[in-house]
């Protein structure tokens, strides 16, 4: 089968591409008739079996729709049972009555559309299910008119849980009922497999003209095309001078490709254009690079040094070894109030010191100042120091010393800074203390190892152990099976959602050192930035007396 598939494979390149279409299109609409005649003839054998079959899945999925809503009343019922907080119970109690007038309106379709023959085994589930609503439903009432305990006094006798059982029987009943019948109309549609023996010939007819086809497109068409794509992204990558693979052919693929060609003999004639250009733009390059430098050599050193003084953000001063002033900036006469007059090239440290004293800024004399400094000049010694002014101001100060015997200071306002320290510091003080004296349990464990990195006082409390044996060891280290794990399961799925459950979970754990406690959590991944978690915050509420005084 090989050989003529190679042939026909082979002889493809000597038809032109709407020949190759045709040609499929024809064997295609050939298939689509045998396998609508075989379709036409399948349906006919269908209708015979319709009406019985469409019978069978409207009762099977009564029976499936049935038996979902009688277990989804039950669960309220539950839910009402072990509701000791009346307005969770009535919300239980709301939701079962509107199961409970799903459930009959179920039921009361379900009749309608009952078989003949089907009704002298639906009469006792019928009678039986109304007996449920009705006492289901009377339920609902004592709970939202009394609470749960009534309904639990209504519930917790044997008469309902006989109903319950009988209701299982009479849909197994139904159930089995159906599933006979499917059974012998399977049995109907065994003895017509013909149409489908019939129906799986064409099927394997259409894959093999599909792979011969598609062995004709990939040989034929589809290899070539993407050899002339291949070196056409070759030539865009720069190699120009390449062999365009069928170049010869005469079909469409053969146009494509002396278009390449085209392309190709365009794309070298630009590339001749743009190394042209290139050499042009390094040659205005180089000319504007010489104009610069021959403009900065214009500029003294001196006038860059006092344009980057005076940029400077900070105040600069700068003395030689007698204390006098070399250099000073206007930051720094705005920095102390000193006018240009007085701090100034020229002047001694002394009289800056003399008028900063004056207006108030200066905490200490200015001998003394003055003395400190040079004690610090004569040593060498690079000094970083802040100094508060009479106003509040925080000034950072760096000195240096500089060759020669000279001394260089920058002098920089760090108010804003020491104040946004301190109050950061007491926001954390005062977050400290509200999560260590609040009566619930905090813990912060790492998002990835979940290891203890936080616990409060209650934490502490709660588990029985001091938080030094808590921090960095993971729940699975602390708590007893199957707690441990158990708890790691619930932090890992809560940080693999993807939208955050604000819902609190409730478990019973066994705490390393206080015993068995009845607790609530409420989990809160944390992310210091954007992308995954970094911590897992979780709020413990310890509910044991709650729980023991309630039963």
């Amino acid at each position: 089968m090989q050989s003529p598939v190679r042939r026909f494979t082979h002889s493809l390149p000597s038809f032109s591409l709407n020949d190759k279409i045709s040609m499929a299109a024809i064997g295609f609409a050939v298939l689509v008739m045998l396998l609508t005649l075989g379709a036409l003839s399948a349906l006919r054998e269908q209708r015979m079996f319709y009406d019985r079959l469409e019978h069978l899945a409207v009762a099977s999925r009564n029976i499936e729709r049935t038996n979902a809503l009688i277990y989804a009343v039950v669960m309220e019922s539950r839910g009402i049972y072990m509701s000791f907080d009346r307005n969770v119970a009535r919300r239980y109690a709301d939701s079962q009555l509107a199961k409970i007038a799903q459930l009959a309106k179920v039921v009361e379709e379900w009749q309608v559309a009952l078989a003949d023959d089907d009704a002298a085994v639906f009469a006792p589930f019928r009678k039986r299910i109304d007996q449920f609503i009705a006492f289901r439903t009377e339920m609902a009432r004592r709970t939202i008119s009394v609470g749960s305990s009534a309904a639990r006094e209504l519930g917790d006798n044997d008469e309902n849980r006989a109903v319950r059982t009988a209701l299982n029987e009479d849909l197994e009943a139904l159930s089995r009922l159906y599933d006979e019948r499917m059974g012998e109309l399977n049995e109907l549609v065994d003895e017509r497999g013909l149409a489908l023996v019939y129906l799986g010939g064409l099927g394997l007819l259409l894959i093999a003209l599909i792979a011969a086809a598609a062995l004709a497109l990939r040989w034929g068409v589809l290899m070539p095309l993407l050899d002339v794509a291949e070196v056409t992204d070759r030539i865009a990558a720069g190699r120009i001078k390449l062999k365009i693979p069928h170049a010869r052919r005469h079909d469409e693929i053969g146009r494509v490709a002396h278009a390449v060609e085209t392309y190709q003999e365009g794309t070298f004639r630009l590339q001749e254009l743009e190394q042209h250009e290139v050499e042009i733009e390094r040659q205005h390059a180089d000319v504007l690079r010489d104009n610069e430098r021959l403009e900065q050599g214009a500029i003294s050193s001196q006038q860059r040094l006092d344009a980057a003084v005076a940029n400077m953000a900070q105040g600069l001063i700068m003395l030689d070894s007698f204390g006098y002033v070399l250099m000073v900036n206007d930051q720094y006469r705005k920095l102390y109030g000193v006018p240009g007059s007085i701090a100034k090239p020229g002047a001694h440290m002394r009289e800056i010191l003399a008028h900063r004293a004056k207006l108030g800024l200066l905490r200490e004399k200015p001998s003394e100042f003055l003395a400190a400094l040079r004690e610090r000049m004569k040593q060498r010694r690079a000094e970083t120091f802040e100094m508060e002014l009479a106003d509040g101001r925080v000034i950072r100060i760096a000195e240096r010393p500089m060759d020669g015997g000279g001394w260089i200071a920058t002098h920089e306002d760090f108010t804003a800074q020491r104040r946004n320290e301190r109050v950061l510091a007491r926001a954390e003080y005062f977050l400290a203390a509200l999560l260590e004296n609040i009566p619930q349990a905090v813990v912060a464990k790492d998002a990835q190892s979940l290891r203890y990195v936080f616990v409060n006082r209650a934490t502490e409390v709660l588990f029985g152990l001091p938080r030094s044996e808590i921090i960095g060891r993971a729940a699975r280290e602390l708590f007893p099976e199957p707690t441990g794990e158990l708890l790691e399961t619930f932090d890992r799925e809560q940080l693999g959602q993807a939208v955050v459950d604000q819902v609190p979970k409730t478990h019973s754990i066994e705490t390393p050192g206080n015993g068995k406690r009845d607790v609530v959590v409420r989990r809160l991944p944390v992310s210091t930035g954007e992308g995954e978690p970094k911590y897992l915050l979780s709020i413990v509420e310890d509910r044991t007396q709650d729980q023991r005084a309630a039963a």
